[in-house]
């Protein structure tokens, strides 16, 4: 059994707790700065949605990173 095949399952495990935790974290901050944003200025709900969308899309930007470096580091 080689190294790679060995930690294959946790680098699994690893990279699919990393992809949901920065997914999760980054839609949840939008919300909250959008909500935020919505009682400082009035504006409800329309900073609400425009933060949950740029969360969802700094999250998926953030999956793209971590895929990006997990692939790296399998070809090494």
């Amino acid at each position: 059994m080689s190294e790679k095949s060995k930690g294959a399952p946790l680098r699994a495990l690893a990279l699919a707790s990393s992809i949901s935790i920065e997914i999760a974290t980054a839609t949840v901050l939008g919300f909250m700065a959008g909500r935020w944003l919505d009682n400082k200025f009035h504006t409800d709900p329309w900073l609400m949605l425009a933060g949950l969308l740029l969360g969802m899309v700094a999250g998926m930007w953030g999956v793209y990173h971590t895929l990006e470096t997990f692939r790296k580091k399998d070809e090494e």
